[in-house]
């Protein structure tokens, strides 16, 4: 019922998300089975939590409570309780507090064909193959990605971007083993697709300012994350006074202010870019997966392109990664 739903709601438009855990400060609260997203207008995005249950007693009035719960405490748009219950009653319920009840009903005539796309399962299961033995500290491919994905609930933010850029690059790091190639390209079109969101999140805020004003937010967040440039300086100096440290907060802060973030900035605040960033995250997102998997050389053109700009930002050599797909 989960695929279900998910392929209805990708068919649907939106960004869809399965089976994301909801922490705090490292400690698991709970899941949601969907996580929607939706790109409104070039101002306005619409996240929604689902929950879904497919049982002979789904308890509805519960779910409704505990979906309505949650939407408020992530400050969500909108949330949506899928129940095989066909009574009346629920979907008044469900009205009554604004909560979107998809019935018994409408479950029963949902089709379904995921003859294009492996499930989450599926996914779940080739990520579990690796592991991490330095950079994550012994964390499976699919504990990486889990926290990948539970960015996406409440890190829509420059230091979740920054997060995502450092998975990114070790998934892209990964593709050049023979061995793990194939997980490593599923794994870094995810990543990719997930960094892609966060960034359609951020720059909602700052897609109708001045050019050089955009540039400028988008550096001061790629160079310091949520902070900001005058929120890290204030950490340095505070740091350096207790610490007593010989030395000097200029030259800590000038070893932060370089210009390696020039790339992203550059290309990221360009309008044209700003409106393509929600549509490269659904493609990617469907690259990962596409049950016969798409090797880089012959993705589209448009997202050869961002996946080559990525790779140009980590200094990686074009040429040398996608000629490996060619041996």
């Amino acid at each position: 019922m989960e695929e279900k739903l998910r392929l209805y709601f990708l068919n649907n438009g939106y960004y869809v998300t399965r089976g994301v855990k909801y922490e705090f400060e490292g400690n698991e609260i709970t899941d949601i089975d969907l996580f929607l997203y939706g790109r409104v207008s070039g101002i306005t995005r619409e996240r929604t939590n689902v929950d879904i249950k497919n049982k002979k007693t789904p308890k509805a009035f519960e779910r409704i409570l505990w979906a309505k719960g949650l939407q408020q405490l992530l400050d969500f748009d909108n949330c949506v309780v899928a129940t095989t219950d066909k009574k009346e009653v629920v979907r008044k319920y469900g009205h009554k507090h604004n909560v979107i009840i998809l019935g018994g009903n409408f479950l029963q005539k949902l089709s379904y064909d995921n003859s294009a796309r492996i499930s989450e399962e599926e996914f779940l299961k080739f990520l579990n193959l690796f592991k991490s033995y330095k950079q994550f500290r012994n964390f499976t491919w699919k504990s990486i990605y889990e926290q990948s994905k539970s960015r996406l609930l409440n890190q829509l933010d420059f230091s979740g971007y920054n997060s995502t850029l450092i998975t990114l690059n070790y998934f892209i790091i990964k593709c050049f083993d023979k061995q793990k190639r194939d997980v490593a390209i599923r794994a870094t079109y995810i990543t990719l697709s997930h960094s892609f969101l966060i960034l359609d999140y951020i720059l909602k805020d700052v897609a109708f300012l001045e050019l050089e004003k955009r540039k400028s937010i988008l550096s001061d967040g790629f160079k310091y994350g949520n902070l900001g440039q005058e929120g890290v300086n204030r950490t340095i100096e505070m740091a350096v006074k207790i610490a007593n440290s010989k030395i000097s907060t200029s030259q800590i802060k000038k070893s932060l202010d370089t210009s390696e973030m020039d790339i992203l900035k550059e290309y990221y605040s360009k309008v044209e870019v700003i409106k393509s960033i929600f549509k490269w995250a659904i493609a990617f997102e469907n690259k990962a997966f596409d049950r016969e998997l798409k090797n880089p050389n012959n993705l589209e053109i448009e997202l050869k392109g961002v996946l080559a700009l990525m790779l140009d930002y980590f200094k990686i050599n074009r040429k040398n990664f996608f000629e490996q797909f060619n041996l």
